[in-house]
């Protein structure tokens, strides 16, 4: 059961690529106001939940993994938004967003870099959870689909 429960949440993460990045794509709305609906949309139950049950945040990894990489899509499309109908802009920012990928989660010294990068969000410390400290459980939460959402990406821009 739990290889079929990994299959649907890397394709839910993979819909939150594609269908982020045709929205984007189309609308070209980056305003404070979409961003913020799409966070409290992603979050809202999962901030409740936490607050009744005082329950960690690492706890629901799926709504802060579909939160990290709506952030990802959003910061590739932001990046040159006035070129985002020219189609290779577009494909070089996917390229770049893959060499940035790799490097993060696949390269020899993979923590180091990540660790880097998340260290002023995430801990060491045990905590329930994540008994190996926030930092480890996001690492290898979001390693197990860090391909996914660019590979939405890819196939919207070729939709």
């Amino acid at each position: 059961i739990y290889n079929c429960i990994r299959v649907m949440i890397t394709c839910y993460v993979w819909m939150t690529g594609f269908g982020n990045f045709m929205f984007f794509q189309k609308t070209n709305d980056y305003s404070f106001h979409r961003i913020l609906q799409m966070l409290w949309r992603l979050n809202f139950l999962v901030f409740f939940l936490c607050l009744t049950h005082g329950n960690r945040y690492i706890l629901y990894y799926i709504c802060p993994l579909h939160t990290y990489y709506f952030l990802m899509v959003l910061a590739v499309m932001y990046i040159g938004k006035e070129k985002n109908h020219t189609r290779w802009w577009m494909r070089t920012k996917l390229g770049v967003l893959a060499i940035i990928i790799y490097i993060v989660w696949d390269c020899e010294s993979y923590f180091v870099i990540f660790n880097l990068l998340h260290q002023f969000f995430l801990s060491d410390e045990p905590v329930e959870g994540a008994r190996m400290g926030t930092m480890w459980e996001w690492y290898f939460r979001s390693s197990l689909d860090h391909w996914s959402t660019l590979l939405g990406m890819v196939f919207a821009i070729n939709y």
